[in-house]
């Protein structure tokens, strides 16, 4: 019934050719690559719809612009290839960062994209670092029962890149993931017999446990028995903010622990990140932080996202008022700066799916009815003011998870169904209203130009850079692995 609705109300806001109006997604490519052939180089990537122009913009490695070469040949939706000569680079550095901007066609309405198959409870989340091998992949979470759950994986154009079995067993009842700079996936799991968090390797699916301690399975509690200390519990959702040695764990905290020392339906952060810029994916002490959260007497079922300004908070609740707030915001400190108390504006939250945008100025939210709500937010200091900026009705009840992808189009995990027996979400993408359809995508490190003064020195690197590969550049000997480059000093 809301479907039929969703096309009505389309229809009504875009005229008779509604039904059949093509939605344009916010502009987006990845997989951005170059190789040298003789004297000409070749820029291969690939676009999520139609281009209407593009630009190569070359860079210094601190960002500064060196030039830009305007692309002529018409460009398609799907894989493309540019070749220019050698003249056409910047010649007075010799190592030399590019971007591509590429603009579309606006697009005039709120519209799906893509839908996937449907699932039951699922949650996803999506890769948006640039520098990543894994960069627009999205992951997926599909839970099919107690103890039943299958994890699926997808490339920048949905397919399908890895699925488990239907009798994976890894999870419980999944929560809500996320990503680190790396590409590695946070699944955390809401379940006490399964709780904690299990982080999978985006090269080859393997996993391990992120807490190393003792799991109680009575009450999902994560502890280490020789330091009588709380590492965490069962966790409804996970957020990561930052890179390398400032990269923080949030996790939605839903028991006290073993010893009792974290917050009942709370959060907890975990400093990730180690002063020589690697990234720790063990546990064994107490959080970071804990914060506990006020006014809340309801069932713990959070989206948590991290940003710049601290924390926001969306509870699947299909009420809005005191004691089961749909939306809050916590600062760096651990204080509440914001809560949703207009219940006219914001009715509840059914699934609790909640997405914050790169510039961190746009917040996207479900609300009880199923409909995203879209707010601008003002910062004053770590104080958020919201303004809605607009409702966009969707054919279904419920999303349970959200995300902005680089570009800004919305992905979601949407249904008519969440949190019983008949659970329907399913992978569901959403394109907003834009005039001005643009973005600049910058390549990996890996794809950076290096030139020996007006000699050309460069050798093509794979995209699929899993395993150590040894290379020569300028007569320095180099291995590349994961993306990053190395050389002989291992700096």
């Amino acid at each position: 019934m809301k479907r039929l609705l969703f096309s009505l109300i389309v229809a009504f806001l875009w005229g008779n050719i509604a039904i059949s109006a093509t939605i344009v997604p916010h502009i987006m490519a990845y997989d951005l690559c170059v190789a040298q052939s003789g004297n000409d180089y070749t820029f291969t990537f690939f676009a999520n719809t139609q281009p209407v122009s593009g630009k190569l913009l070359f860079h210094t490695i601190s960002g500064d612009l060196l030039g830009e070469y305007t692309i002529i040949q018409p460009l398609q939706s799907g894989n493309n290839s540019i070749t220019i000569p050698t003249s056409a680079l910047p010649s007075s550095h010799s190592t030399i960062a590019w971007s591509l901007q590429l603009s579309a066609a606006s697009n005039p309405q709120f519209g799906i994209i893509y839908e996937g198959e449907v699932c039951t409870r699922a949650y996803a989340t999506i890769n948006n670092h640039p520098e990543s091998d894994y960069f627009g992949h999205i992951y997926l979470a599909n839970r099919k029962g107690v103890g039943l759950c299958q994890i699926q994986a997808f490339d920048y154009a949905y397919q399908s890149t890895f699925a488990t079995d239907n009798a994976y067993i890894t999870f419980n009842s999944t929560g809500r993931p996320a990503i680190d700079s790396e590409g590695y996936i946070y699944w955390p799991d809401w379940g006490d017999l399964k709780s904690g968090i299990t982080i999978m390797d985006p090269v080859d699916y393997s996993e391990k446990q992120f807490f190393s301690g003792i799991q109680n399975d009575d009450n999902g509690a994560w502890y280490n028995s020789f330091s009588k200390t709380d590492l965490g519990s069962s966790c409804s959702s996970v957020a990561i903010y930052g890179s390398g040695k400032d990269t923080k764990l949030y996790a939605m905290n839903e028991d006290v622990g073993e010893y009792q020392q974290l917050p009942k339906k709370g959060f907890v952060i975990y400093q990730l990140g180690n002063g020589d810029g690697t990234i720790s994916r063990q546990w064994k002490t107490a959080p970071s932080q804990v914060v506990a959260v006020e006014d809340n007497n309801t069932n713990g079922n959070f989206a948590i996202v991290a940003c710049s300004h601290g924390a926001w908070l969306c509870q699947h609740t299909l009420t809005n008022k005191a004691g089961s707030y749909a939306l809050m915001f916590y600062d760096h400190q651990g204080t509440r700066q914001f809560a949703s108390t207009d219940a006219t504006l914001i009715n509840g939250s059914n699934g609790a799916g909640i997405a914050l945008n790169r510039e961190e100025n746009l917040l996207a939210m479900v609300n009880a009815d199923g409909n995203i709500l879209l707010f601008d937010i003002a910062w004053k200091g770590d104080c958020p003011t919201l303004s809605l900026h607009a409702t966009y009705p969707t054919p279904f009840n419920a999303i349970g998870s959200m995300h902005f992808d680089y570009a800004g189009n919305l992905i979601t995990t949407s249904g008519n169904n969440f949190g019983g027996s008949k659970d329907d979400l399913r992978l569901v993408t959403y394109s907003t209203p834009m005039d001005n359809n643009t973005i600049v995508v910058p390549a990996r490190t890996s794809q950076h130009i290096l030139r020996s003064g007006a000699d050309i020195s460069y050798t093509p690197i794979s995209s699929n850079t899993s395993t150590p590969t040894k290379f020569i550049r300028n007569g320095h000997i180099y291995i590349l692995h994961n993306g990053r480059l190395y050389n002989m000093l291992g700096l």
